[in-house]
């Protein structure tokens, strides 16, 4: 005997085979934009994330996170007046809310706006209960002051609190990079690492300083993962340049230097270094263009790097006199 398909279920199998989508006139709830919008941030597809965290703040405009959210992914694409205008209606909405405070405060001092910065850092300060969250911020504070030991000191006790914060290990070890203490620096960027493997600021820091120390195979290495997840960060090329040159693969050096100042051509110690590599090429007339675009830029440029290196300095202290260490952070 054949096997009868009840009527009721051919409706059922028919539903089933189409495909799975919301049906007319039916919105992703302004939670799922969000939740859409913050793995776009994770992922740097930042105008997708502008797209559905828009979405999320329309749908529900009293929820103070959908705005910081919104302002996160202003601020790291660049758009900092959007930045700031999405934490200040977080603001109004929870007046002491603690990371739209410290985002707010990072938009400004971006902008060089060290007083608004400071302000926004300081109310966080008096509105916490976190004592190693006050005192991360505190040294963010002291670093716009330009007090880098009183900072280093703050955010050393702030790690002995809570050592497995991302944030606390960079701030330190950028510090102790301008401070020259790279050995240190580079564990606690190691440290860093280890909590989020491929973030690209992280991966390129440990490749210059690995590039000091000479440790090329481990420079290309971080490097390698960092150009991947951005092709055109001109830190990158430029400690990519740095490391093929120390392995002695003078074309690469030259092709990544060339690229890097593709999209940062202001930078005069990256024309002066493809100087340098030219130099070695021997093409000296190319070389000469890029020692004066690097004077054109920075007439102090050849004063200052000549007084470092008269001073005993490292030699690459020099090289980053224009290039800081924080980069895309």
């Amino acid at each position: 005997m054949k096997k009868i398909i009840p009527f009721l279920a051919i409706p059922l199998l028919f539903l089933f085979c189409l495909p799975f989508q919301a049906f007319p006139g039916q919105n992703p709830s302004a939670e799922s934009s969000y939740r859409t919008g913050m793995r776009y941030i994770q992922k740097k597809k930042l105008d997708r994330a502008v797209d559905y965290l828009k979405k999320a703040v329309t749908g529900k405009p009293g929820v103070a996170r959908y705005h910081i959210g919104l302002g996160e992914a202003f601020r790291i694409k660049g758009c900092y007046d959007e930045a700031v205008s999405s934490y200040q209606k977080a603001l109004a909405l929870e007046p002491e809310n603690g990371e739209a405070l410290c985002r707010l405060g990072d938009v400004h001092a971006a902008l060089g706006q060290s007083d608004e910065a400071v302000r926004c850092y300081e109310k966080f300060i008096e509105t916490s209960r976190n004592k190693p969250e006050a005192l991360y911020v505190r040294g963010k504070i002291f670093d716009l002051k330009g007090e880098r030991e009183k900072a280093i000191a703050a955010y050393r006790e702030s790690l002995s609190l809570r050592s497995g914060d991302f944030d606390t290990l960079v701030a330190l070890a950028s510090d102790l990079v301008q401070a020259e203490r790279f050995p240190e620096a580079t564990d606690l960027f190691l440290r860093a690492k280890k909590i989020r493997p491929y973030d690209e600021s992280v991966l390129v820091n440990l490749g210059m300083l690995y590039t000091l120390e000479k440790s090329y195979d481990k420079a290309l290495d971080v490097l390698s993962t960092a150009i991947k997840i951005d092709p055109v960060n001109p830190r990158t090329r430029f400690y990519l340049g740095k490391t093929y040159f120390g392995r002695g693969d003078l074309d690469r050096a030259i092709s990544h230097t060339e690229k890097a100042l593709e999209t940062d051509p202001a930078d005069p110690e990256k024309h002066f270094i493809l100087g340098l590599y030219y130099d070695k090429k021997g093409w000296h007339d190319l070389a000469a263009a890029e020692y004066e675009e690097a004077l054109y830029l920075d007439p102090q440029y050849l004063y200052n790097r000549l007084r470092a290196a008269g001073t005993g300095e490292k030699q690459e202290a020099a090289e980053r006199h224009h290039d800081g260490v924080r980069g895309d952070q």
